[in-house]
C-alpha cells in the first residue's frame, strides 16, 4: 500500500518535472524561432526603384536632343538658343510620359551643346523635382554624353555621378572635383565629433535608346540599362553606431513607355552589407541577391537566388513601388 503510494507520488512529482520543463523548452523555442524570423528578411528593392527613377530621365532628354538635332521639333517644348548652347523647355504634364507614383517634376529644363553632326553633351534640370522614395533627389545631372548611332537606330547616353554627403559635418553638392571630395574628408577625418555621418554612392550607367527609326515619335522608344552603383554609409551619434555598403549591377534590363511599371526584361545583381551596434543590440544584415525583371506589367521584380538574411525570400516577387 505504502509501496504504491510512494510510487503515485514520485509518478506525479516525475509529471510535473517534465510539464515545466515542456513549458520552458517551448518558450525557449517559440523565442528562438522569432529571433530567427527577425533575422531573416526580404532584400531592399528601393536602390532598383531610385536607379530607373534617375537613369529614365536621362534617357528621355536623350531622344528629345537627338529628335532636335535631327530637325524634328514639337508644338509643346519651347527651343531657345543661347550662344553656343540651346535650352528646351519642357512641360512634364503634357510632354513626359514617364510618371512614377508620388514624384512630382515641374518643368524639365534639357541644355546641350552639340560637339559634332552626332554627339552632344547635355545636362537636365527639373525646377520642382521631389522624389518620395529613397534620398537622392534628381534636381541637376551634370553634364553627360549623348551618341546618335544612326547605323543601329540607337541613340546612347552615358551618366556617371559621384554623390558625397557629409551630414551634419558639411554642405556638399553633386558637382565636386576630385581634389574638393579629398579635401572634405580629409576635413571630417579631422574632426572630433560625436556626430558623424558620411555617405558617398558612385554611379555609371549606360542608357541604349532605341528609337525604330522614328526620331519624333519618343513613346516607341525602347530603353536599355547597363551599369552599377556603389554606395558607403557610415554613421555615428553618439553611441549608436551602423555601417553599411551596398554595391548593384544592372544587366541589359529593358524598359519603355508600354510599361512604366517595372521594366520588363534584365537582371539586377546586389550585395548588401550593414553592420548596426549600440549599447543595447547589434544587427548584422549580409546577403546577396540575383533578382530578375520579367514580361508581365505589374509593377514587381522576381528574387531568382538570394543568400544570407534574404535566403528565404527566393521565389518572391517584391513591388518596385514605381507606379
Amino acid at each position: 500500500m505504502y509501496t504504491n503510494l510512494y510510487t503515485k507520488i514520485l509518478i506525479m512529482k516525475a509529471l510535473k518535472y517534465l510539464l515545466v520543463f515542456i513549458l520552458i523548452f517551448n518558450l525557449s523555442c517559440r523565442d528562438r524561432d522569432d529571433g530567427i524570423r527577425d533575422w531573416f528578411q526580404d532584400p531592399p528593392v528601393s536602390p532598383i526603384t531610385q536607379t530607373i527613377k534617375t537613369v529614365v530621365p536621362v534617357g528621355y532628354a536623350a531622344s528629345l536632343v537627338a529628335k532636335d538635332m535631327k530637325g524634328f521639333k514639337s508644338s509643346n517644348i519651347k527651343y531657345v538658343k543661347e550662344k553656343s548652347s540651346k535650352l528646351l523647355y519642357v512641360d512634364t504634364n503634357t510632354d513626359y510620359p514617364y510618371k512614377f507614383k508620388g514624384d512630382t517634376y515641374g518643368e524639365m529644363i534639357i541644355a546641350y551643346i552639340q560637339t559634332d553632326l552626332n554627339t552632344a553633351l547635355v545636362s537636365v534640370f527639373f525646377t520642382e523635382m521631389d522624389i518620395v522614395s529613397g534620398n537622392f533627389e534628381l534636381q541637376n545631372i551634370i553634364a553627360f554624353p549623348v551618341v546618335i548611332d544612326d547605323i543601329n537606330n540607337k541613340i546612347t547616353a552615358v551618366y556617371v555621378s559621384i554623390d558625397v554627403n557629409l551630414g551634419l559635418n558639411s554642405e556638399v553638392g553633386l558637382d565636386l572635383t576630385s581634389a574638393e571630395i579629398e579635401d572634405n574628408l580629409l576635413k571630417l577625418e579631422n574632426e572630433q565629433t560625436e556626430l558623424t555621418e558620411v555617405a558617398i554612392a558612385q554611379n555609371a550607367w549606360i542608357i541604349d535608346i532605341y528609337h525604330q527609326g522614328t526620331y519624333d515619335n519618343l513613346l516607341d522608344d525602347k530603353f536599355k540599362i547597363f551599369g552599377g552603383q556603389q554606395a558607403m554609409a557610415v554613421e555615428n551619434y553618439d553611441t549608436e553606431s551602423s555601417a553599411g555598403v551596398l554595391q548593384m549591377a544592372m544587366i541589359d534590363v529593358d524598359f519603355s513607355s508600354d510599361c512604366i511599371k517595372n521594366p520588363t526584361g534584365g537582371h539586377v545583381f546586389m550585395q548588401d552589407v550593414e553592420v548596426a551596434t549600440s549599447t543595447n543590440s547589434s544587427e548584422i544584415v549580409f546577403g546577396h541577391v540575383f533578382y530578375e525583371f520579367h514580361p508581365n506589367c505589374d509593377g514587381e521584380i522576381l528574387v531568382n537566388i538570394a543568400t544570407g538574411n534574404f535566403i528565404f525570400a527566393i521565389g518572391k516577387e517584391l513591388d518596385l513601388g514605381l507606379n
